[in-house]
C-alpha cells in the first residue's frame, strides 16, 4: 500500500513538471505587422513576465515587422526577430528593461576626441529619472541611452560647441547647447516634460497609456504661446508655479507682469481696483465669490490643480467687455490619457498663530471639520424663514427656549495648518472611444490668529468727534475641501466634447474680540473724564457653497478649415452668515480699573438701568445683543457658440454669440436684544420715551461678562419685561432681488500675410446687458417705512477692437492695439441695501444713482524672444487708459454723527490711466559655470500714474483732482531660481511689492466749527508691503518629494492709514501740527485748517508662514 503510494505521487509530479514545461515552452506566434504593432504586442506581453520595453513611436512609423513563431518567453528573442532586417536594434538596460533605438544611436563612433558629457535625465516636475531616454549630439553619431537611474555618458567628444538632443517617449524633446573642453568632463543635467501633443496621437489611435506622468505647462510653453498670441498678454506656468511658496491662484497670479493682490486673493491688473477684471475659469466666465462685490476670490484654487494662468491686458472682440484692468484666465490641469496618482500633505505653520495657548473659539457643530454647519446655527423653526417679511411673535421665555444659547467662548491650543491635496488621471474605453478623467480632492483645515490695532484721528486732539482707538484679537478657523472632476471624451482628432466641474464647500467660524475707548471727552461718560473702554464679542460662521459646471466641444471639419466651439454652463453660488452673535459690553480701561479688570466687563446699554447711570449708549439699531441670519443666492446660466473658418492660408474670420442669465437674491433676518423696559426700539427718541416702562432689573440687564453662558436663558429673558427683551427687526430693507441678463455677438478677421510678418486681428463686440434689482430705502430717523425702489440699467455697447503685430524677424514682435471696454456695477454696489459688517466693524451702502463706466485702452509693447524655447523673454510696453464715469469705493463716515467706518460708491467724472511694464525672463544655461547654468531669473517692473478727475460744479470743498481709487503707482516682482536635475534640487527665492494705493478715497475737506476740523474722515490709503518668499524642493525618492517654503520673510505689516490732511497720499504723523489756512469768520473769530499729518487706521502683522509638504506621484 505505502509503495503504490509513493509511485502514485512520482507520478502525479511528473505531469505537473510536464505540463508547466508545456506551459512554458509555449509558442507564439508573431504576424506580419507595422513595427508599431509588433512593439505594442511585446510591450503586452511583457506584462505578463514582468519586462518592460520602451521606444519613441516616430523611429517605428512606415516600418514592418517580419512575421516568425517564437519559441520561448524571452523578450530578447522577440526583440532580435522583429528588428531583423531593420535599421534598429535593441538594448538591455536593466534586468528586464530594453529600449529600441535606430542604429546609429547605440554607440559613439570611434573618433579622436578629448572630451566627455555626462549627466543625468529627469522627469520635470517629480525629478523621478527617466529609464532609457535617448542623448545624442544632433549632426553626430554620438548617441546614448540612460540606464535605470536615468545617468548617460557621452566619451571621446570632440572639444567645441555641440547640441545636445535629449529625447523620451511621451515627452518634449530638449536641446541643449553644450561646450565640451580637452580633457574635461562636463556635466549637463536634462529634464524632460510630457508632451500634451503626443499624448493626443495616443488617444486617437486608442491605445491607452497604463500609467505616466501628466503634462504641465512649462515655462517655455507659456513664453511660446504668448508670442503667438494677437493681444498683448503675459502669463505664469505649472513649472514655475512648483518652484515658489505659492499655495494657491492669487499667490501664484501676483508674479505675473503688471500684476498684484489685495486682501490676499483679489487681482489688480496693471494697479486697477479688481472690480476692472474679470476672471475666467478654463475658458468660461467665473462667478462672483464675494456677497458685496463682482470679484472672485483666487485664494479658493490651490495651486497645485493649477496648469497655467494668462493674463490678457489687451481687449478683443471675443472677450467680454466687462474687463478694462485685464483678464484672468485660470486653466487647471485637464483630464489626460494616462493613469496617475499624485497627493500631496502639506502642514503650516504659522508665527503667533500655530501651538498658541490663548487661540479663542466656541461650541459649533459637528461638521464644522468638514467646512459646513449641521443645522447648529440654523433659524429656529418657530421663526420666519429666509425672506419673509413677516416678524416674529415669541414671548421672551419663547425666545430664550427656541435659540442656540451659546454666548461663552474659550481657549484652545492652536493646531499646525493642514492641507491635502491628491490628483487622479484616469482614461476609459467608452463605446470605442477613449474617455479621459480627472479627480482632484482638496481639503485644508488653517487657524489664523492676529492682533489688529485700529484707529480713527490723530489721536486726542477733538474734543467732540466720534474718533475711536481700539485693539481687536481675531481668531478665525478656516476648513475648505475643493472637488474638481473634468472629462475629455475624444471621437476623434477632429472631434472632443468635454464636461467640467468644480465644486467648493467654506466653512470659517471665529471669535473676534474687539475693544475699543473714545478720544474725545465728550465720550467719555464716566465721572472725571476717565476713559471707559467698549468691548465688542463677535461669535461668527460663514460658510460658502460654489458649483461651477461647463458642458462644451469643439469641431473641426474640411481638414481643419473650418472650427466650431459651443459651450454651456452654470454656476450656482451660494453665501451664509448663519447667525453671527454679537455682545457689546463697556467697562473702564485697565488703568483706572481696581482689582481684575476682565471681570468689570457689563452690558452696554441704550438706556440708563438705575437712576443717575452714565453710559457710553449702544446704537438703537444694533442692541446690547444682536443675532443675525443671512443667505446670498445666486444662479447663472450661460451659454457660448464660436464659428471659425480658415478662408485662405493668411485670412482668418471668427464669429460667434454669448448669451448669460444672472440671478440673485439676498436675504437677513436681524434679532436684536434691549432692556425690557424698552417697548419699541424703532423710535429712536431720548430717553424719557413714554414707551419705556419704569422699571428693569439692573442686575440683569447690566449683566457681566462672566454671566455670557447663561445670558440666552430665562433668567435673563423675562416674560415680566424687568429683564432683556429681544426684537426681531426684520423689515423689508432686509431683502433685495436681482436679475441680469448679457446677449453678446462679435464679428472679427485676423489678416495674417507674407507668413505672419504684418498681422491685423480686430473686430467689433455687441453687447446688451440689463441690470434689474427691486429693494427698499432703509427706514429713516423716526420712520417706521421703508421705500421701495426698483433699479433698471439697459446698456447697450458696441465695442471694437484691433490688435497690430508685426514680425520682421522671428524673435522680435511688435504690438499696438486699441480697443473699447465697459466696468458694469453690481448688484451689491447699485442697491440701496444697507449692512453693517460686524466683523470689520464696518457699514456698507450701495448707491442707486452709479452709472457703469465706459473705457478706451491703448497700448505699444515690443517683445523680444532670444531663446523662446527656454522661455527667455525681453519686452517693454506702455498703456494709456481713458475712463468715463469710474466706479469707486469711497470712505463717506461722519466724524459726528457715524457710529460706524461707512463705505459706499460713486462715480467720479472721469480718470486717465497710464504706464509702462519691462518683463524680463532669462534662463542662464548658456554660462559654462555648474552652479550658474542652473539659475533662471523672472521678474518685471510697473510705473503707472493715474488722475482722477470729478465735477467742477460740484461742491467747492469734494475733491476735483487725485489718483484713481485702488490704483497703485508701482508694482515689482523678482524671483531667482535654482534647479539642479541631477539631485532633484529647485530653489526659489521670490520678492514683489506694490505702491500705496487708495484702498476707499475720501469726499473732500468740509470744514466743521463745532469740530474745529473736517467733517468727513479723509480716505483710507494701503500702504507698500514688501513680500520676500522663499522655496526648496528636494526629491527624497521615486516618486516622493518635499517641499519646504517661507512666507513673508520681511514680517512686514499690512496697514492702512487715514488720510487725515487730505492730501490724497500717506505723510506720517507731526509731532506739532501745521497751519494749512487761515480764514476770518463773520464773527471775527479764525478759521484754522490744521495739518497734524495721518494716523494707521488698520495694522496687523499676518506673521510668517513656514509649510513642509510631501508629495507622492504613483
Amino acid at each position: 500500500m505505502k509503495r503504490k503510494w509513493i509511485l502514485t505521487s512520482i507520478l502525479l509530479v511528473a505531469c505537473f513538471i510536464r505540463l508547466g514545461a508545456t506551459i512554458v515552452a509555449q509558442d507564439h506566434l508573431f504576424p506580419r505587422e507595422t513595427m508599431t504593432e509588433r512593439m505594442e504586442r511585446i510591450k503586452q506581453l511583457g506584462k505578463e513576465t514582468g519586462q518592460t520595453v520602451m521606444y519613441r513611436s516616430d523611429i517605428l512609423k512606415d516600418k514592418m515587422a517580419p512575421e516568425f513563431t517564437a519559441h520561448t518567453g524571452n523578450m530578447e528573442e522577440w526583440l532580435k526577430e522583429s528588428l531583423r532586417n531593420s535599421d534598429l536594434v535593441y538594448n538591455k538596460i536593466a534586468d528586464k528593461h530594453y529600449s529600441v533605438v535606430e542604429k546609429e544611436k547605440t554607440a559613439a563612433p570611434q573618433q579622436s576626441g578629448n572630451g566627455i558629457i555626462r549627466g543625468r535625465v529627469v522627469e520635470a516636475e517629480t525629478s523621478e529619472p527617466l529609464i532609457g531616454a535617448t542623448v545624442k549630439i544632433v549632426g553626430t553619431g554620438f548617441g546614448v541611452m540612460t540606464d535605470i537611474d536615468g545617468y548617460y555618458s557621452l566619451t571621446k567628444v570632440p572639444a567645441g560647441r555641440h547640441m545636445l538632443e535629449v529625447a523620451y517617449l511621451g515627452y518634449m524633446t530638449e536641446k541643449v547647447d553644450v561646450r565640451v573642453r580637452d580633457s574635461q568632463t562636463e556635466t549637463y543635467d536634462v529634464a524632460l516634460s510630457p508632451d500634451s501633443k503626443l499624448l493626443e496621437e495616443v488617444v486617437v489611435s486608442g491605445v491607452r497609456r497604463e500609467r505616466g506622468s501628466v503634462p504641465h505647462a512649462t515655462v517655455s510653453q507659456v513664453v511660446q504661446e504668448i508670442k503667438e498670441l494677437q493681444v498683448v498678454a503675459s502669463g505664469i506656468s505649472s513649472e514655475q508655479i512648483s518652484k515658489s511658496a505659492d499655495r494657491n491662484a492669487a499667490q501664484a497670479v501676483a508674479k505675473v507682469a503688471g500684476v498684484s493682490i489685495v486682501d490676499d486673493k483679489f487681482v489688480i491688473v496693471r494697479g486697477l481696483n479688481p472690480r476692472y477684471n474679470l476672471t475666467y475659469l478654463n475658458d468660461n466666465v467665473a462667478p462672483s465669490t464675494e456677497t458685496n462685490s463682482r470679484s472672485f476670490a483666487l485664494d479658493l484654487i490651490p495651486s497645485r490643480v493649477i496648469d497655467k494662468i494668462v493674463v490678457q491686458k489687451s481687449p478683443s472682440p471675443d472677450v467680454q467687455a466687462d474687463a478694462t484692468g485685464g483678464v484672468i484666465k485660470i486653466y487647471t490641469k485637464d483630464a489626460r490619457a494616462v493613469k496617475h496618482l499624485d497627493i500631496d500633505v502639506q502642514l503650516g505653520h504659522r508665527a503667533g498663530t500655530s501651538f498658541n495657548n490663548d487661540f479663542l473659539t466656541y461650541s459649533g457643530g459637528k461638521y464644522d471639520i468638514l467646512g459646513f454647519d449641521d443645522g447648529t446655527r440654523a433659524l429656529p423653526k418657530g421663526v420666519p424663514g429666509y425672506g419673509s417679511l413677516k416678524t416674529a411673535k415669541l414671548s421672551p421665555s419663547e425666545y430664550a427656549k427656541a435659540f442656540n444659547p451659546t454666548f461663552a467662548y474659550g481657549k484652545k491650543t492652536a493646531l499646525p495648518n493642514l492641507q491635502f491635496t491628491a490628483n487622479y488621471y484616469d482614461a476609459f474605453n467608452l463605446f470605442g472611444k477613449t474617455l479621459s478623467s480627472l479627480t482632484s480632492l482638496s481639503y485644508k483645515n488653517e487657524n489664523h490668529k492676529q492682533g489688529r490695532y485700529t484707529q480713527q484721528g490723530v489721536g486726542y486732539e477733538s474734543l467732540f468727534t466720534t474718533d475711536r482707538m481700539g485693539a481687536e484679537d481675531r481668531n478665525t478657523n478656516t476648513v475648505q475641501t475643493n472637488l474638481l472632476q473634468n472629462f475629455t471624451y475624444t471621437l476623434n482628432d477632429k472631434h472632443v466634447l468635454f464636461f467640467k466641474n468644480f465644486v467648493l464647500q467654506q466653512g470659517t467660524d471665529g471669535v473676534v474680540v474687539r475693544d475699543s475707548w473714545a478720544t474725545s471727552i465728550l465720550f467719555r461718560p464716566n465721572e472725571g473724564g476717565a476713559y471707559v473702554k467698549n468691548r465688542d464679542i463677535n461669535l461668527t460662521y460663514d460658510q460658502r457653497l460654489l458649483y461651477a459646471g461647463n458642458l462644451g466641444g469643439t469641431h473641426k471639419f474640411n481638414k481643419g478649415r473650418h472650427e466650431v466651439n459651443w459651450n454651456g454652463g452654470y454656476t450656482f453660488s451660494r453665501q451664509e452668515m448663519p447667525d453671527q452673535r454679537v455682545v457689546r459690553l463697556t467697562g473702564v480701561m485697565q488703568e483706572y480699573a481696581v482689582g481684575d479688570a476682565e471681570l468689570l466687563w457689563r452690558a452696554r446699554g441704550a438706556v440708563p438701568a438705575t437712576s443717575g447711570e452714565r453710559i457710553d449708549p449702544v446704537p438703537y439699531s444694533v442692541g446690547i445683543i444682536s443675532r443675525l441670519w443671512s443667505r446670498n443666492s445666486e444662479g447663472v446660466y450661460n451659454g457660448s457658440l464660436d464659428y471659425n473658418v480658415k478662408i485662405t492660408p493668411w485670412l482668418t474670420a471668427k464669429a460667434g454669440t454669448f448669451h448669460q442669465w444672472k440671478r440673485r437674491r439676498l436675504d437677513r433676518r436681524i434679532y436684536t436684544v434691549h432692556e425690557g423696559s424698552m417697548v419699541n426700539p424703532d423710535y429712536l427718541g431720548a430717553t424719557d420715551n413714554p414707551n419705556f416702562t419704569t422699571w428693569i432689573n439692573p442686575k440683569i440687564v447690566r449683566f457681566r461678562h462672566q454671566d455670557l453662558p447663561e445670558v440666552w436663558s430665562e433668567a435673563y429673558l423675562k416674560d415680566d419685561y424687568t429683564g432683556l427683551r429681544v426684537y426681531d427687526r426684520t423689515s423689508g430693507a432686509d431683502t433685495y432681488r436681482g436679475t441680469e441678463q448679457n446677449n453678446s455677438a462679435y464679428f472679427l478677421l485676423n489678416i495674417a500675410p507674407a507668413n505672419r510678418f504684418v498681422e491685423i486681428y480686430g473686430g467689433i463686440r455687441y453687447e446688451y446687458n440689463r441690470q434689474k434689482i427691486a429693494a427698499a430705502i432703509p427706514a429713516g430717523f423716526y420712520s417706521k417705512i421703508n421705500t421701495p425702489i426698483l433699479v433698471d440699467n439697459p446698456m447697450k455697447s458696441w465695442l471694437p477692437s484691433v490688435s497690430l503685430s508685426l514680425r520682421p524677424i522671428e524673435q522680435l514682435v511688435f504690438r499696438a492695439a486699441y480697443g473699447k471696454t465697459v466696468n458694469r456695477t453690481e448688484f451689491r454696489e447699485v442697491s440701496p441695501f444697507q449692512e453693517l459688517d460686524f466683523a470689520n466693524n464696518t457699514l456698507l451702502q450701495g448707491n442707486p444713482e452709479l452709472v457703469s463706466a465706459r473705457v478706451e485702452n491703448y497700448d505699444i509693447r515690443l517683445e523680444y524672444y532670444p531663446r523662446p524655447d527656454k522661455g527667455d523673454l525681453i519686452s517693454a510696453g506702455v498703456f494709456y487708459k481713458d475712463i468715463v464715469n469710474p466706479i469707486e469705493r469711497i470712505n463717506n463716515t461722519n466724524r459726528v454723527e457715524s457710529n460706524f467706518p461707512s463705505i459706499s460708491f460713486h462715480n467720479a467724472a472721469s480718470a486717465k490711466v497710464k504706464g509702462v511694464e519691462v518683463e524680463l525672463r532669462q534662463s542662464f544655461d548658456f554660462i559654462p559655470l555648474p552652479f550658474i547654468r542652473n539659475l533662471s531669473f523672472a521678474g518685471n517692473v510697473s510705473l503707472i500714474e493715474s488722475n482722477a478727475l470729478f465735477d467742477e460744479t460740484a461742491d467747492s470743498e469734494i475733491i476735483k483732482e487725485r489718483p484713481l481709487q485702488g490704483q497703485a503707482p508701482y508694482l515689482i516682482n523678482a524671483g531667482l531660481y535654482y534647479e539642479n536635475a541631477a539631485w532633484g534640487s529647485k530653489i526659489g527665492v521670490i520678492y514683489n511689492t506694490a505702491g500705496e494705493n487708495i484702498y476707499a478715497a475720501g469726499l473732500g475737506y468740509r470744514y466743521n466749527s463745532y469740530i474745529e476740523g473736517p467733517t468727513y474722515r479723509g480716505g483710507l490709503i494701503e500702504l507698500p508691503r514688501k513680500l520676500l518668499d522663499f522655496s526648496y524642493t528636494q526629491r527624497i525618492g521615486k516618486g516622493l518629494q518635499a517641499k519646504l517654503t517661507v512666507q513673508n520673510i520681511l514680517n512686514e505689516a499690512i496697514i492702512i492709514a487715514e488720510d487725515y490732511n487730505f492730501s490724497n497720499k500717506y505723510e506720517p504723523r507731526k509731532k506739532e501740527p501745521v497751519i494749512l489756512e487761515e480764514m476770518e469768520n463773520e464773527d471775527g473769530s479764525v478759521q484754522r485748517r490744521m495739518d497734524y499729518g495721518d494716523n494707521f487706521y488698520s495694522e496687523y502683522n499676518p506673521g510668517r508662514y513656514f509649510t513642509l509638504s510631501i508629495s507622492y506621484s504613483f
